[in-house]
């Protein structure tokens, strides 16, 4: 199962690139489209200097106490308009492992979010890197594969077929894009669970062997160190290096990303300029990242594709390859149970978004 704490994770994720597309394509015209949200933000300055000889801003003066208050500015989030309640949707996130020298690359992480607004809650469904699409015994065609063989439409279509859910929206980030993403935050702190050994990590150029060792214990990973530490799995299996992806990035969550820094970053905006796509409309997103952050993950239900719930079988092709069979209606009645759970959430209480009010804060 995915940890319930990941929740909070894929949606600051939203947020992150929600604020970067639309910062990255602010310069383009609004447009207003029937049924759906208009957004119009302002985007952010940087503060300029007041001259001295210009008249100073009114203060407001308690006549009893002789305190003065000055007003405080607009918190940028508070300008993005609501999600209408009336239309879920979902979000199909992606690990993208490029190679040197690929166009494409294959998905080493799928993990598909389907939000309902109504209740303000989200399921979360991993799916394995190694199921079959094609004929498993003659045709081992992984479902890794697929965006760089035939692109991320139909990557989302497979995925829905899949699940038996729509998929409306993509995002990828690849892999230098993530290790300049910790480094860019002075690298992440990491209390690992047992000491992990693999001889047969590949080395960068993909020719060789560099093995990987950390011991157990606390640890501060620089962007490569956290790389490795979320792809090893040599040692303990791919479903255990899952956790271990969850794991660093909640802990990079919880030390430094906010919509606040990244509003007020644009060195971090440069950074990721080029590590991520999506087809996620700009001018929507702002309004998906701010329902995203009212979720939290005591309103999430997650789960994954796993083996022993017999909703995929071990297969060895003709030609010697592992995959997973996939038994597509047992999936389907698994995800359809998963969202049922989570629509059947009463909404939450008027007032209870204290995780969104302490993320809008500005970091001391």
């Amino acid at each position: 199962m995915i940890s319930v704490a990941s929740a909070g994770v894929v949606f600051v994720v939203v947020a992150v690139l929600g604020i970067l597309v639309w910062l990255r394509s602010s310069d383009a015209p609004d447009e207003t489209v029937a049924a759906t949200p208009t957004v119009a933000v302002p985007r952010t300055r940087a503060p300029t200097q007041i001259a001295s000889n210009r008249t100073p801003l009114p203060q407001i003066t308690s006549p009893a106490a002789e305190i003065t208050v000055t007003p405080e500015p607009p918190n940028p989030v508070d300008l993005i308009a609501d999600w209408p309640e009336d239309r879920p949707f979902s979000v199909l996130f992606l690990g993208l492992d490029r190679r040197p020298g690929e166009g494409g690359g294959r998905t080493d992480a799928i993990i598909l979010a389907h939000i309902e607004p109504r209740v303000r809650a989200a399921t979360l469904v991993s799916v394995p890197r190694d199921i079959c699409v094609a004929n498993c015994r003659t045709d081992p065609f992984r479902i890794n594969s697929v965006w760089q063989e035939e692109g991320p439409d139909a990557l989302t279509r497979r995925v829905s077929n899949l699940l038996g859910v729509q998929v409306d929206y993509w995002v990828t980030l690849d892999f230098n894009g993530f290790k300049r993403l910790v480094d860019f935050f002075g690298g992440v702190a990491i209390d690992v669970e047992s000491t992990i050994y693999d001889p047969s990590y590949p080395n960068a150029t993909d020719t060789g062997f560099e093995p990987f060792h950390v011991e157990a214990g606390p640890n501060h990973f620089d962007g490569d160190m956290a790389l490795r530490y979320v792809r090893t799995r040599h040692q303990d299996g791919s479903f255990a290096r899952e956790v271990r992806q969850q794991q660093i990035l909640l802990a990079l969550v919880e030390q430094v990303i906010s919509p606040q820094t990244l509003v007020e970053s644009p060195a971090f905006l440069t950074e990721l300029s080029n590590a991520f796509e999506s087809n996620l409309p700009p001018d929507l997103v702002p309004s998906m990242a701010k329902l995203g952050m009212q979720i939290g993950s005591s309103r999430t239900v997650s789960g994954a594709i796993r083996p022993e719930d017999g909703m995929v079988r071990e297969v060895i092709a003709d030609n010697g390859a592992f995959v997973l069979q996939p038994n597509v209606p047992l999936i389907h009645a698994y995800t359809a149970d998963l969202m049922r759970h989570s629509e059947s959430l009463p909404p939450p209480e008027a007032g209870s978004q204290v995780e969104l009010a302490n993320r809008q804060q500005p970091a001391s």
